[in-house]
């Protein structure tokens, strides 16, 4: 199994900042760092502007001497799903940003953190050229992936019935296939028309659809997936979103409960309320940036991880992120406790809890971290390795500096309300007044 250690994005304003000519160049610069003859796996979502860039990224590749298999339009957890199939230990992946309708991301998945810097770029020979290859039978290889591994017969025999919101631009959802295969699924929001934006977060009103017709219908659990299907919103038969942070806390227990004393990872954002349930499975915590919960479920042999929003991985199938399998999870747990996902969200404690971002100059975002740990380094406890992290007795503040843009993104939780209003009340005006 590739163990996807490193996944770079690369992310701008199709055809003003990420444009054909940029993405040819891409092509090429990763095909020079990775050696002629070797082979790439590429697939994109169902949005025009990723088949486009996705081309030139394809021909760039294919002009340094890279074999190209192309998957069209395909969930990344199922193309990753795939690369042991064609001896390699790469794949790229083109889709509409989860924030921005004119945004274009570009996503490298492999085992090597591969230098993207600017420079010169070199061309094989015509006869050298690399192969350009389709796939078409990648569903079946997923779904037995899936079949070997979940009890398959357990879940059906329960006969749950679940709503999915396909707003993605496919009259015929891939996941929909899957999930039918275990229950009956009813689609919501399916629609050719790609022309308006559908945010893939879940905003009020495609949880409100999703909500409805859950419980209109008598549904076990209602399911929101992104354009990715890296990242999946649930919904239970009450019609309630359950909170990302509850999601990852009914996955680690059951995964600490399937084994004792396993490691979970997560990111700093996470709730102090994992790590109760972790230590009461007495397993251990890992905490990472944002962006490195895969390298940590490599790096620390975890049994589960995850984080904001809704993203999990489940290392007994694969390294990636899944939404599809993640619903599959939670089938297979619901049928083996023979509850409903209500009563596993009560079962976790929940943190009062607070998330904003405020503007800020990229020069002073390390003067703020700094003062943070001035103020707290001496009583609490502090993580820095994704902006600062204070620990408090039963709350915790989270300060990150954005990557992409002038804001700070705090995050503030507390088991009294009061004191998250004072918290954040304080916080603000810490950052305020640098």
């Amino acid at each position: 199994m590739l163990l996807s250690k490193y996944v770079q994005d690369i992310r701008g304003v199709v055809n003003t900042e990420i444009t054909n000519k940029f993405a040819s160049h891409l092509g090429t610069l990763i095909g020079n760092y990775l050696g002629q003859g070797q082979n790439v796996l590429v697939g994109r979502d169902s949005h025009t502007p990723s088949q486009m860039i996705k081309r030139s990224l394809t021909t760039g590749l294919m002009s340094a001497g890279i074999n190209v298999i192309d998957f069209g339009i395909v969930p990344i957890p199922v193309i990753h799903f795939s690369l042991d199939s064609y001896d390699t230990n790469i794949m790229i992946t083109i889709s509409r940003s989860h924030l921005r309708p004119e945004d274009i991301d570009i996503k490298i998945f492999s085992d090597q953190e591969i230098p993207l810097e600017q420079r010169h770029t070199e061309k094989v020979f015509w006869n050298q050229i690399g192969d350009l290859k389709y796939v078409h039978n990648y569903y079946d290889y997923y779904l037995k992936g899936i079949l070997k591994l979940a009890p398959i017969n357990l879940i059906k025999d329960k006969r749950f019935l679940l709503v999915l919101d396909c707003a993605e631009g496919l009259e015929t959802p891939f996941a929909s296939q899957i999930f039918n295969e275990l229950s009956n699924t009813i689609l919501i929001g399916c629609k050719s028309d790609q022309s308006d934006f559908v945010h893939p977060e879940p905003n009020p009103r495609r949880i409100s659809l999703v909500s409805e017709l859950t419980t209109s219908i008598g549904g076990d659990m209602g399911i929101i997936l992104d354009n990715d299907q890296d990242m999946v919103v649930f919904i239970d038969e009450k019609g309630n979103m359950v909170r990302d942070q509850t999601i990852l806390g009914i996955f680690s227990k059951y995964s600490l409960e399937e084994n004792p004393g396993g490691t979970i990872v997560s990111s700093v954002v996470v709730s102090k309320a994992l790590e109760e349930i972790v230590s009461q499975g007495k397993g251990k915590l890992i905490k990472t940036s944002v962006n490195q919960v895969l390298n940590g479920v490599t790096d620390h042999d975890a049994v589960f991880g995850g984080d904001e929003p809704g993203m999990y991985v489940f290392p007994e199938f694969q390294m990636c992120f899944d939404a599809i399998f993640s619903v599959v999870k939670m089938l297979e747990i619901l049928a083996k406790k023979n509850t409903t996902l209500s009563n596993l969200a009560a079962e976790i404690s929940e943190y009062n809890r607070t998330v904003f971002t405020i503007d800020c100059e990229n020069e002073k975002k390390p003067q703020i971290i700094e003062i943070f740990l001035n103020n707290f380094e001496s009583q609490y406890e502090i993580n820095t390795i994704d902006g600062i992290r204070v620990d408090l007795n039963d709350s915790l503040i989270l300060i990150r500096p954005s990557r992409f843009e002038p804001l700070i993104r705090v995050y503030i939780e507390s088991k009294s309300s009061e004191k998250l209003q004072k918290l954040t009340k304080s916080v603000k005006s810490m950052i305020e007044a640098v």
